[in-house]
């Protein structure tokens, strides 16, 4: 079910995400390794920042600490990408609207930045995400305006 809000997300008010998010994460197992990036992402979304953090780790380290037993038969690659996913869509609050990079960053409190970069359209952009700031810079491409938390800012030439 989660999958398919997180897959689904703008046909969904924040509430049924929560109640969903309530309702069904507490008997999940998350033997899937793409259990835990959806968690972190959603978690996000309805402003659970520590389960975010607690599903990211989770997803960041599900083959190094072996949470699975199942190691010994490879790396799971989805996780891999879940752990950047976890940051980009869950802290970054990176989406895709009307054609438009938006961004609802918010900085974990275990720690004191990060940053990311992101292809789109042509375009490289980075983002950083510090206590007091978040800079959008666009490193290649031409300019253009991308939202951060609801205000459009152009960025580029």
């Amino acid at each position: 079910m989660l999958q398919g809000i997180f897959l689904f997300e703008d046909r969904f008010d924040k509430e049924t995400i929560k109640r969903n998010f309530d309702f069904y994460e507490p008997m999940t197992v998350h033997e899937s390794s793409l259990s835990p990036c959806v968690h972190a992402i959603l978690a996000s979304v309805i402003g659970y920042k520590e389960k975010a953090y607690e599903m990211y780790l989770r997803t960041a380290r599900l083959d190094l600490d072996d949470y699975n037993n199942d190691t010994e038969d490879g790396c799971h690659i989805t996780s891999m990408a879940g752990t950047w996913m976890s940051v980009v869509k869950g802290f970054g609050g990176m989406r895709v609207r009307d054609g438009v990079l938006h961004f609802d960053p918010y900085l974990p409190s275990q720690w004191k930045s990060y940053s990311f970069r992101l292809e789109f359209r042509g375009r490289v952009i980075k983002v950083k995400v510090s206590q007091d700031k978040v800079d959008t810079t666009l490193e290649s491409g031409h300019g253009m305006e991308v939202v951060v938390k609801g205000k459009g800012i152009l960025i580029g030439k």
